[in-house]
């Protein structure tokens, strides 16, 4: 008997040392099985809307042109500039050849916002001044100027995504006649040359309007135009002439297409805040979420970014001798009354890192360090007040808690990627938003 208890005593006394003896690997340490782990839900959360001074809308290949208005934004005006690049400098043959038409088409319409049932116009105006490149870029606010006389026009119904949709715009017979004698002579044997005398044109929206589509330029996408003669066109400009019929010769019919360039092409988006919900938003003017009714705005085009700023921070830094963040997630919502089908929120996000004058600093990239990371909508729910996006922030907030100095790093948010073109929109509630309040869950191991 006396073994016995002696044995069960001897396996408690084992057991015991083992337990105290667990350990947990961070990084190349180990700590006691005394760690704790803790949440952290309280630390504050700083939000606010910023203007980018200009934003960069050339290199995507994409045409925006329209007109929205509404009382969150105010007015949106983006009209599309680009030069033309022949497929070729002359023409098929000169012996007998007589110009009959030209023609811009307008196909893969695969964006759009607003209201798309009511008829939209928009006008065709000639370059008066070369497209020239800043520092290899265009810009929301460059400024070239364009003729104030339409050569061509067109009305219809948007009808976004749809296979067999174009728009065909007749341009005036005079500026056709002129291009087809240019062409004919065989003196324009280089873009330069013909630069001289086509600068390019220009898509302007009409002030009726309330919608934005894009179209793609030289997009691979082609639309059947003709039943009969089974002719496909994608987003260009088309020169149509034939040779003229002598001794009974039979008429040949000749095309030749003028592409848009997808390097001197870019989107000149304008806005006016005034009456809107940011009235006083500028470049120079940032505005706190609790001056906006505890939210913030996005919207792609116009560069206006959501910030996002942990002020406390480094206060984590007193709660343990040592101390590994685990994870770090943001959450943010939009706001109820501005998510609907209408409103178009984004999917995906892309946020950056930026500095105390709201520059991009960085961009937070997937483990392959080369892609940028795009954080979806979760709307999926029955109930929107659960729709958002979830941010993984531990990225910067190890480079804030790492800082031997104050940086004044923050977070930018934007609709899409900070050189795209799109106009999607979101407005967020901030963390005291009372229906969609952003919430910051931080996993910390203490030790």
């Amino acid at each position: 008997m006396y073994k016995y208890v002696l044995l069960c005593v001897s396996i408690l006394f084992i057991c015991s040392c083992e337990r105290e003896s667990n350990t947990y690997e961070v990084g190349n340490s180990l700590v006691s099985a005394q760690t704790k782990v803790a949440l952290i839900d309280t630390l504050t959360i700083k939000m606010s809307t910023i203007m980018k001074d200009s934003v960069v809308t050339s290199g995507k290949s994409a045409m925006l042109v329209g007109n929205i208005k509404d009382n969150t934004f105010g007015k949106v005006t983006s009209a599309s500039l680009f030069e033309l690049t022949p497929s070729s400098y002359s023409l098929a043959t000169t012996t007998n050849v007589v110009f009959d038409s030209i023609v811009m088409y307008l196909t893969n319409n695969d964006f759009y916002y607003g209201d798309t049932l009511k008829t939209f116009k928009l006008d065709v105006h000639p370059m008066e001044s070369r497209i020239k490149l800043n520092n290899g870029y265009l810009y929301n606010k460059s400024n070239f100027k364009y003729s104030s006389t339409s050569i061509g026009s067109a009305e219809f119904l948007p009808r976004p995504n749809t296979d067999s949709s174009f728009v065909k715009i007749k341009l005036d017979q005079a500026y056709g006649q002129n291009l087809f004698n240019l062409l004919k002579s065989k003196d324009a044997n280089s873009q330069e040359y013909f630069l001289n005398f086509y600068k390019g044109l220009a898509l302007v929206p009409s002030s009726d309007n309330n919608a934005m589509l894009r179209f793609g330029i030289n997009s691979s996408y082609q639309v059947q135009i003709s039943k009969t003669t089974k002719e496909k066109v994608s987003n260009i400009v088309r020169l149509y002439y034939h040779t003229a019929s002598v001794n009974g010769t039979e008429e040949v019919k000749y095309t030749l297409d003028i592409n848009p360039s997808t390097s001197y092409s870019y989107n000149k988006i304008q806005s006016d805040f005034s009456g809107s919900e940011l009235a006083n938003l500028s470049p120079t003017n940032p505005i706190e979420s609790k001056n906006l009714g505890n939210k913030t705005y996005l919207m792609a085009g116009i560069g206006v970014y959501t910030k996002v700023e942990i002020p406390y921070l480094k206060s984590l830094k007193s709660l343990y001798t040592n101390y590994k963040i685990i994870s770090a997630n943001l959450s943010l919502s939009p706001v109820a009354g501005y998510y609907s089908k209408d409103f178009y929120n984004p999917s995906p996000l892309y946020y950056y890192l930026g500095d105390k004058k709201n520059n991009i600093s960085s961009t937070f990239l997937q483990t392959d360090g080369t892609t940028e990371i795009q954080v979806s909508l979760s709307d999926e729910s029955e109930f929107q007040s659960d729709y958002g996006y979830s941010f993984d922030m531990l990225s910067y907030v190890n480079t804030i808690l790492s800082e031997t100095s104050d940086s004044n790093y923050n977070v930018l948010i934007y609709p899409s990627s900070y050189q795209d073109v799109l106009s999607g929109k979101v407005v967020f509630g901030s963390q005291k938003n009372s229906t969609n309040p952003a919430k910051l869950k931080l996993y910390m191991l203490g030790y």
